[in-house]
């Protein structure tokens, strides 16, 4: 990634960028899933038990969630980057509990109000969003910095990253109905193919820096 780049996470994608590949980088995360499968199936395991185990409460279900989300992304740079595997990496999402909890707030409440225009738009704008919790991970960008650099990526090429968004939906469906077993990959696949996606559209600076506190 260039210096300009590396300044201003909400700029232009970095030089490598050559547009939105759906394909290549859903080939990328099946690609890193292969490098270390055991690795994935054991995170994947732990997070769907203690979503489990948060079931019957939903507050603390919605709170646990998205942390172990990023842990997920952690554990996805440690296998792309040749790093050994250590289940504690997942739990070092709650890092950016604070921040985690506004962005998901606010990403939710603009999802809603897509969906009351029909189905599409509000698909489209959760598409926007999708490399928030990377960036707050790489940048150490604070929830709105990171929303907002998310967003300007996608507006590269709007059509492009909500026909991707849609695949990893797609692959996630296939993965609940193959008896929920599919999961097992389904989910390692797809946060790896975000992880690749965003390498090739922003550039990885230092994956894993501590966040800014700001909420």
């Amino acid at each position: 990634m260039d210096q300009a780049s590396a300044e201003n996470p909400h700029g232009p994608p970095p030089a490598s960028f050559r547009g939105v590949d759906v394909a290549g980088w859903l080939g990328e995360g099946w690609r890193i899933f292969r490098t270390a499968p055991s690795a994935f199936v054991v995170s994947t395991a732990i997070i769907l038990v203690v979503l489990l185990m948060a079931r019957e409460f939903p507050l603390l279900f919605g709170l646990a969630l998205r942390p172990l989300v990023l842990g997920f992304y952690l554990v996805v740079d440690d296998v792309a980057s040749g790093r050994p595997f250590g289940p504690s990496r997942l739990f070092k999402g709650f890092s950016w509990f604070f921040p985690c909890l506004a962005a998901d707030l606010l990403i939710t409440i603009f999802t809603t109000v897509g969906l009351v225009f029909l189905v599409i738009p509000g698909l489209v704008v959760a598409s926007w969003y999708l490399f928030t919790w990377l960036f707050m991970m790489d940048r150490g960008l604070g929830f709105w910095g990171a929303m907002e650099a998310s967003r300007g990526v996608a507006r590269n090429d709007m059509t492009g990253f909500f026909l991707f968004f849609l695949a990893i939906i797609f692959i996630n469906v296939l993965g609940a109905l193959c008896l929920v077993v599919g999961l097992f990959v389904s989910l390692p696949v797809s946060a790896a193919s975000v992880y690749a996606a965003y390498r090739a559209s922003a550039g990885l600076k230092t994956m894993g820096a501590q966040p800014e506190r700001v909420i």
